[in-house]
């Protein structure tokens, strides 16, 4: 009878229910309120990586060019440079050469100095805020010379033999021995940066803006800065010999150039001696597909050693120098297989080229093609830099961490405040961090020295 009574009431409470939810149905509860989102709330799978020890710290100043956003100065050249077991930075205007190992002031020199930094040969050069560009002794901190000209406003320094050259829109040549100027190019628009040095030329581009916009570049005479020829929608040398420099045709509006083309010009004229056309891809050049990258010039090119590389859609292509490309077959360093959206970022470099989505890092090795991921990475990278047998990457949640690239394996993590990164550096053993503002050395792990 009680269980007769217990089944009535529970039919009974159903329909009541099945009433009330007629009647007003939003008072129903649910497990799910759709009202939040879970992703990876879960702690960082390398949290117990060993930390880098810090050596030393200091401040220095914020890179500073006049119409130039100071995140991308500091990303793409950094504000220090480094040699003879020194870190030479600038700090309130100064010029400062830190010991590496131990972090202390070797000497300052200097006032109202600004960036490029450059080092070579037991000597620094610095500029001014006036533009004087000064020559110190990197040992004792004393002036070796100061220019005999201003040259306000320079981006770049470069060396090469016995000429300093800086470029501010216009290239100059120094002496590298007192500092006097030798000349002033004499082209009438300004130039882009960077510029190059090569045999008796010096290398550098500008645009031309019309019904569309090209490229032109232009050779100066290294000994008196006249223009000795230019040539059209062409980008700085990849390579150069004695007689020839070889040149990635760019590609313009009315000629899209779907092949990779490089042309070889006489370094003394500028005219087209050869054209070299590569498809790795094997398309069909008079009807390429329409929305391929290879509609803008096929695809980069650079030489490393008796290779050239030619960065594609799914990964690198490898063929020899000097060889009709037509007449070998090329090698494919594919990352097609794992299915992600990748681009060229590295390499080759310790037997494997690099690809990145800035999420992750993929290596295709040299030897035998495989693919593999590096792992490590928490955050989206903000750069990376490949010194010795490391990989280090820094993330925009602040930490560096440093990758072994023979194995993949994470090694250590710097966790730091920051942002934006220059140029990781290796000097004398130690590891040398770049940010905005802030330096930072610790010493280079064991595992990733080169042998």
């Amino acid at each position: 009878m009680r269980g007769i009574l217990l089944k009535s009431y529970l039919r009974t409470a159903v329909i009541g229910l099945g009433v009330l939810l007629m009647v007003n149905p939003v008072q129903v509860a649910a497990v799910d309120s759709h009202t939040s989102y879970i992703g990876s709330n879960i702690d960082d799978y390398y949290a117990n990586l060993p930390a880098a020890k810090v050596e030393w710290s200091t401040t220095m100043d914020v890179p500073a060019l006049e119409n130039v956003p100071t995140d991308y100065l500091m990303s793409n050249k950094g504000v220090v440079a480094v040699g003879a077991g020194k870190a030479f930075i600038l700090q309130k205007g100064q010029l400062l050469a830190i010991n590496v190992q131990t972090g202390k002031v070797a000497w300052k020199y200097g006032s109202k100095l600004k960036m490029p930094l450059l080092y070579q040969d037991g000597v620094t050069y610095v500029t001014s805020e006036a533009g004087t560009i000064y020559a110190v002794n990197a040992a004792t901190g004393k002036n070796k010379w100061s220019s005999s000209a201003n040259s306000k406003g320079s981006t770049q320094l470069v060396i090469d033999k016995d000429q300093l050259f800086a470029a501010n829109g216009d290239i100059e040549a120094y002496s590298l021995k007192d500092g006097k100027l030798q000349w002033r190019d004499d082209f009438g628009e300004q130039l882009f940066e960077p510029f190059m040095v090569e045999g008796d030329l010096v290398l550098a581009q500008n645009s031309v803006s019309g019904a569309y916009t090209y490229n032109i570049l232009h050779a100066f005479d290294r000994t008196t800065g006249k223009e000795l020829w230019n040539s059209g929608n062409h980008s700085l040398p990849i390579a150069a010999d004695s007689s020839t420099l070889i040149s990635q045709r760019e590609a313009t509006l009315v000629d899209l150039l779907p092949l990779t083309t490089l042309d070889h010009l006489d370094v003394k004229k500028g005219k087209l001696v050869k054209s070299v056309e590569y498809n790795p891809n094997n398309i069909d050049p008079n009807n390429p597909a329409p929305n391929e990258e290879y509609m803008t010039s096929g695809g980069r090119a650079w030489i490393i050693g008796d290779r050239i590389y030619i960065g594609g859609q799914k990964g690198v292509f490898g063929y020899p120098v000097n060889v009709d490309p037509a007449t070998v077959t090329r090698d494919n360093y594919s990352f097609a297989s794992i299915g992600a959206k990748l681009s060229y970022a590295a390499g080759p470099y310790d037997g494997r080229i690099l690809f990145s989505n800035e999420q992750s890092i993929y290596g295709v090795k040299i030897s035998n093609k495989s693919v593999f991921q590096y792992s490590g990475i928490s955050n989206p990278i903000a750069r990376f830099d490949l010194l010795g047998h490391g990989m280090y990457v820094a993330q925009t949640d602040g930490k560096l961490i440093a990758i072994d690239l023979i194995s993949a394996k994470p090694i250590v993590q710097l966790k730091t405040s920051d942002r934006v990164f220059g140029p990781t550096l290796l000097e004398s053993g130690m590891i040398i961090v770049q940010s905005k503002g802030k330096l930072t050395a610790f010493k280079e792990p064991q595992a990733l020295k080169m042998k």
